[in-house]
């Protein structure tokens, strides 16, 4: 009994030594914890997106979009911008290289067929390495829209596009109202297209 007492004298002090130091940690691990918190908040300003890296620029809105004249893609009558003035366009940039742009070109198909008549719809197959590789994409959603050939992506320089796919929208004098990028579905095209309308009233 008396070798358990003096042990159990000697093993309390280290035991509160130990609950010390494990108290001490704690604080200062919570203290840190707060003070991450605290700073990435503040360095965050509510309402806006953390981008390290600020979005593409496009033409600004009012802009007259650069005019152009380009060889057609699978032949034919070059494609021009100025033989559609006195009309709103729907002008959209690809490759057959991007994957985003192949995934909306079946959506950029069916709203040229809807608006026949009404707006027109012009394709720029853009700084592509196979111009019979985008035809045959082109083909494959049954698309009857012109599509120009932008091999050295010069025009695509003067609509100042640095990522594909881009779709700019044009009044019926030329002028842009807007620019959407990324993939485009029907339903965000048919929202640029009431759009345009509303412009032209």
């Amino acid at each position: 009994m008396p070798a358990f007492t003096v042990s159990e004298h000697r093993v309390r002090p280290a035991d509160r030594t130990f609950k010390m130091v494990a108290l001490v940690t704690g604080v200062c691990l919570l203290g840190f914890i707060a003070f991450v918190g605290v700073r990435g908040s503040s360095s965050h300003v509510p309402g806006t997106a953390a981008l390290e890296v600020p979005p593409p620029a496009v033409l600004k809105t009012g802009t007259v979009a650069p005019a152009f004249s380009l060889p057609r893609l699978s032949g034919g009558a070059p494609v021009s911008l100025a033989g559609y003035r006195g009309t709103p366009v729907i002008l959209n940039f690809f490759a057959s290289w991007c994957r985003d742009c192949r995934a909306e070109l079946k959506a950029i198909a069916t709203v040229a067929r809807e608006a026949s008549g009404h707006v027109a719809v012009v394709g720029v197959d853009s700084n592509d390495t196979s111009s019979s590789t985008a035809a045959r994409l082109i083909a494959a959603v049954h698309a009857t829209y012109p599509v120009g050939v932008d091999a050295d992506a010069k025009v695509a320089s003067a609509y100042l596009l640095s990522v594909l796919p881009v779709t700019y929208f044009l009044n019926a004098q030329g002028r842009v109202v807007g620019a959407a990028l990324g993939p485009q579905t029907v339903a965000s095209l048919d929202r640029w297209l009431k759009r345009l309308s509303t412009k032209e009233k």
